[in-house]
């Protein structure tokens, strides 16, 4: 599905994008205006928890700039938008995915004074930033896409992609200063209550976290099975039955989490908790926090343990850690190994 939807955004949307250029000057007497005193602002980001869970502190910083009086609305799609449901940034979620909801968006022509796009390539988010927002602000390093925007910015490859989505602010006129943490994804009560009570038995343990897979579009990312099996057996060695390693994963990254674990003698086994498949993402946050170092594939929730507070390795290959690692880096680590030939630019 997700090779499917590139290829119709590539070339399909491309095109419709390209004839729709002159849309973004209608409102070209009236941006500062609209930069100054907008009613309406809508943000795109359609893709990726760790990505969205890199879009909170600019999210943040736009509702502190123009305060609670504008309206603050979302476009997301099915993988993604839960990822905002309790953190009260948005007034309104619109799922891309959703007949309905494009319905409404394509009858809201330039309804939002200004539209941020946070997603680095794709052209539906740009198209939608030309069709609904007066002013809008997204990264131009493709040409057909920095077009459709009123204010391209710069995608810059080797910064932290937390930084280049602060950046969209610039153009607005809003601090883009690095903020000193991620901001935490918001549980609920009930949810903390679930994990609390899951965790009492390993109370007198050291626990760790071990996230050995991650998402199916990019399976060049995942660390060998092998260096996990190495990496719990050295663990082990250094700590004995003090340690309680916890295996991360969604339902899909069970059979991965598996396979580690068919190679591992009965000792280490005994003080091992397979919950892959057991949380959803807001009871995983609350989870995180109960650890004390994660150790992660290059992934979301690589990123969602380093916005808990956790301290958290990142495995890095073909991305490189200065652009996508565990922030801030001088509470977490990265390690990188690649040959120079592979590397990741999202923004193309």
């Amino acid at each position: 599905m997700f090779t499917l939807f590139r290829l119709i955004d590539r070339y399909l949307i491309g095109l419709k994008l390209i004839l729709l250029f002159p849309l973004r000057s209608l409102y070209a007497a009236r941006r500062k205006e609209l930069i100054s005193r907008p009613k309406r602002i809508l943000v795109i980001r359609l893709w990726a928890l760790g990505s969205s869970l890199l879009t909170f502190p600019m999210i943040k910083r736009l509702r502190d700039h123009y305060g609670p009086d504008v309206q603050y609305d979302l476009l997301a799609t099915t993988r993604n938008i839960s990822v905002f449901r309790n953190q009260g940034y948005f007034n309104h979620m619109w799922n891309l995915f959703s007949f309905k909801d494009v319905l409404t968006l394509i009858f809201r022509f330039k309804y939002y004074d200004i539209v941020i796009d946070a997603e680095e390539y794709f052209r539906i988010s740009s198209l939608m930033a030309l069709w609904c927002g007066k002013v809008s602000t997204g990264y131009g390093n493709i040409p057909v896409r920095s077009r459709a925007y009123t204010y391209p910015v710069s995608y810059i490859p080797d910064t932290h992609n937390l930084l280049n989505c602060l950046s969209l602010l610039k153009p607005l006129g809003i601090d883009t200063n690095p903020p000193e943490s991620m901001e935490p994804l918001v549980y609920l009560s009930e949810q903390r209550v679930k994990v609390d009570a899951f965790m009492e038995a390993y109370i007198d343990k050291i626990c760790i976290a071990f996230h050995v897979g991650g998402a199916e579009t990019a399976p060049e990312r995942f660390w060998d099975l092998a260096n996990w099996i190495r990496l719990t057996e050295l663990v082990y060695e250094r700590y004995g039955d003090k340690i309680a390693i916890f295996f991360t994963g969604t339902t899909f990254e069970q059979e991965a989490v598996s396979v580690v674990l068919s190679h591992l003698p009965e000792n280490i086994l005994k003080n091992i908790v397979d919950i892959s498949g057991k949380f959803n993402k807001f009871e995983f946050a609350r989870f995180l926090e109960k650890m004390e170092i994660m150790v992660s594939n290059d992934t979301g929730p690589m990123h969602l343990a380093a916005a808990m507070g956790t301290r958290t390795i990142g495995l890095f290959g073909p991305n490189i850690p200065e652009a996508f690692g565990p922030y801030p880096p001088d509470r977490n680590t990265s390690l990188y190994h690649g040959d120079g030939k592979i590397y990741t630019r999202v923004h193309l």
